[in-house]
């Protein structure tokens, strides 16, 4: 997930006949959110990176293996992607780590997207000068999550995981 310093607007509500008011800034500094969910615990792996790259990819991934070490031990993982060109079957080579590419076109089927979602919302209409700041944030939002691994399972539960 990419953020940054660029104000993304929502709808705001406000009285019929006020028109919002909104800070803006226009800028073009990101950061990007690597996560990794698992539906039926809610655990979370995740990653604040600087770009959206193969090589940032394979840093995150390289974090997951050892995180999910420490979660699950040797147990085998199924991680399903979405298509992204960075998201290339030769970035792990462990064996315990399997990838499952998505449909094209089809984010609907993708949990991580619901969570995303989500903290694109709570992300919504704020103001961030510098990317520390922006990054503070998503850190702050991601505590949350990581104390109340119940949300992860509510937003990425799908049922067609469940059979």
């Amino acid at each position: 997930m990419r953020s940054g310093t660029r104000t993304e607007l929502k709808r705001r509500w406000k009285p019929k006949g006020d028109r919002p008011i909104c800070r803006v800034k226009i800028g073009y500094k990101f950061v990007y959110l690597y996560a990794a969910l698992n539906p039926y615990d809610g655990q979370m792996v995740a990653l604040i990176l600087p770009f959206m790259t193969k090589e940032c990819f394979r840093i995150f991934m390289e974090y997951f293996e050892e995180q999910t070490q420490i979660l699950y031990g040797n147990e085998k993982i199924l991680m399903v992607l979405d298509g992204a060109s960075n998201h290339q079957n030769d970035v792990i080579n462990s064996g315990r780590v399997f990838l499952e590419k998505l449909p094209p076109a089809c984010p609907e089927l993708n949990p991580a997207e619901r969570f995303f979602e989500q903290l694109r919302t709570e992300l919504s209409n704020l103001v961030f000068e510098e990317l520390t700041q922006v990054e503070d944030y998503l850190i702050e939002i991601l505590q949350k999550y990581y104390k109340n691994p119940e949300l992860i399972c509510s937003l990425t539960h799908f049922r067609y995981i469940r059979h």
